[in-house]
């Protein structure tokens, strides 16, 4: 998917993603989707990998195999062209409790909106040729439908969600080091639902 100026508001779709999966792990690409995301809610579910740009599927498919809760993964299309090797990674092991959404806006937005080379990669494809199930939207509308149809598909899944770029206004302010988030999202993990 080549990224214009067409893409879906990043905000409205992480939205998108609490609702229509409340319960959730949802693991967060650094930057602006985990401000994003907390300004939205911060929940105990969700863990935040500030200073880990690449690691953001790898980590979420480790949690996917290790429970049977949902794990919805926000990745950035910068951070998963890092590490596409994790895509292989997943088709074989195909977690079905494991939903992979890129948020592909084309560029690094938390370092300077410097271009990535998701222009050259159709991740979708790529996913695919691994042997994930996959959807490509540019829309909320689209994307609401393709995420649920994920959520619901039985084995791993990507959708390749072309974003707009966007930074908040604001960073909402965290009270609490990054070793609270990784102790509060342990401990919710490990609550019997």
């Amino acid at each position: 998917m080549s990224l214009t100026s067409d893409g879906a508001d990043p905000y409205r779709c992480l939205e998108l993603v609490l609702k229509t999966t409340p319960d959730a792990a949802v693991i967060s690409n650094l930057g602006t989707t985990s401000w994003s995301l907390i300004d939205i809610e911060d929940r105990e579910r969700n863990f935040y990998m500030n200073g880990a740009m690449g690691l953001t599927t790898s980590t979420a498919f480790g949690l996917a195999i290790s429970t049977d809760e949902q794990v919805t993964v926000l990745d950035g299309d910068g951070s998963l062209l890092m590490s596409l090797g994790v895509l292989s990674m997943v088709a074989d092991r195909n977690p079905t409790n494991l939903t992979i959404v890129v948020m592909n806006n084309g560029v690094f937005e938390t370092t300077g909106r410097q271009q990535t080379l998701s222009k050259h990669v159709d991740m979708a494809a790529v996913a695919a040729d691994c042997g994930l199930r996959t959807w490509q939207v540019s829309s909320a509308d689209d994307f609401a439908d393709a995420y649920a149809a994920a959520v619901d598909h039985e084995g791993a899944a990507l959708v390749d969600l072309a974003v707009e770029p966007s930074t908040p206004e604001d960073y909402p302010p965290l009270d609490y080091a990054h070793s609270h988030i990784k102790h509060r999202f342990r401990t919710a993990m490990s609550v019997d639902r």
